[in-house]
């Protein structure tokens, strides 16, 4: 079947003389583009030394574009503790695909991927942004005094990414603040108390511009709330949302509940925990106004060797299989993480290579490692 290629690739120069060796077969450009169309991002990366027209023909914006549309394969950044090399690009299995530096050794816990760049916190306590495919970084305005949660989503009818944060103003208050990426001269936005205390360890997605907080005090036992802040409108919701969390009528469980964002979808991980083994479900918000609940995944971690420690990281995709793509938390005897993907029809983990390092979070990375522009403002 012959392929389908857009009428711009015609307008692309056929290598120079200058180019090729004397004896090197020149092919049609077209056959070229198709060609180089088949081939993933890593190599086209070095290609672009090959010849000056190689290089015009993978910077061009139409060619990166269809490119990624033949190219859907999902991507893992990885934010690495106390390493030179602060995030790596992982394929599914685990492969590092491109290592990047942001100039400070991260914090673990404090890293964000979305919409093509990596927010991280730095050990120097400032929060900076990373575009994978430029290298390009920069770093965000000092947060006020006696801020904790923080988290990035984008606003899709403003075209930008917003940064939120909760400011404790004393025993009894907390506000939101709101910053613009790239606003540099309006600086942080007071934008109301919450609906519920959300405190300084709760947990938070961002999915389609919604903000969506677990309340703090109940992360570990029977009862979970969620309350929401609408990036496009800069409010929070009025109304709080039931989290899916049930009460056990088994006693030797302890539970607690994390929130991660999944193919667009808010998701409520259920863990539970006994003496030899964790249960981790996985709740899917199928309609956020009602509020409804879908429980589409029962994870079993078994007991592992005395030396090595697991335990369930969080969730990234939802495979077109039906199968998952998760993270895991490694330890031997020190932490690593370790993507898998857990097929629920056999109830297995197919692995991927652990990361190297202390420790690692994870996150999805869903931009193009051809892009050439910077996606910073």
């Amino acid at each position: 079947m012959a392929t389908t290629v857009p009428s711009k690739k015609k307008k692309m120069a056929i290598p120079a003389a200058a180019d090729i060796a004397d004896d090197a077969p020149v092919l049609p450009v077209d056959l070229v583009y198709d060609i180089l169309l088949c081939v993933p991002a890593k190599p086209l990366c070095r290609f672009r030394a090959v010849c000056p027209s190689w290089r015009s023909l993978l910077c061009d914006p139409t060619f990166i574009a269809t490119h990624a549309a033949r190219h859907p394969s999902l991507l893992i950044a990885v934010a690495m503790e106390n390493t030179d090399t602060d995030v790596q690009i992982l394929d599914m299995s685990g492969n590092v695909v491109k290592r990047l530096k942001s100039g400070q050794q991260c914090l673990t816990d404090d890293m964000w991927t979305h919409h093509g760049l990596v927010f991280l916190k730095g050990k120097d306590g400032r929060h900076h942004v990373l575009d994978p495919a430029t290298g390009d970084t920069s770093v965000l305005p000092d947060r006020p005094s006696q801020a904790y949660m923080y988290t990035v989503g984008w606003a899709t009818a403003a075209g930008e990414y917003k940064v939120l944060i909760i400011r404790k103003m004393d025993l009894h208050e907390e506000v939101c603040m709101v910053l613009s990426l790239g606003d540099k001269n309006h600086g942080w936005r007071e934008r109301g108390s919450p609906p519920a205390w959300v405190g300084p360890r709760g947990e938070v997605a961002v999915v389609r511009g919604i903000a969506y907080f677990l309340v703090s005090g109940i992360k570990c036992g029977w009862d979970d709330w969620i309350v929401a802040f609408d990036l496009e409108l800069e409010a929070w919701r009025p109304a709080s949302i039931r989290g899916p969390m049930e009460k056990q009528d088994n006693p030797i469980y302890q539970s607690c509940v994390n929130l991660a964002e999944v193919h667009g979808h808010l998701v409520a991980s259920v863990h539970k925990r006994s003496s030899d083994i964790c249960v981790v479900e996985l709740w899917f918000l199928t309609d956020p106004h009602e509020p409804l609940w879908s429980k589409r995944y029962n994870i079993t971690l078994l007991p592992t060797t005395t030396d090595v420690f697991e335990s369930f990281g969080m969730p990234l995709q939802v495979l077109k299989d039906g199968r998952i793509l998760v993270w895991i938390w490694k330890q031997n005897p020190k932490y690593r993480g370790v993507p898998r993907v857990y097929d629920p029809e056999t109830e297995t983990f197919t692995e991927g290579a652990a990361s190297a390092g202390r420790r690692a979070v994870a996150g999805v990375y869903t931009g193009s490692l051809l892009r050439t522009v910077s996606a910073l403002p």
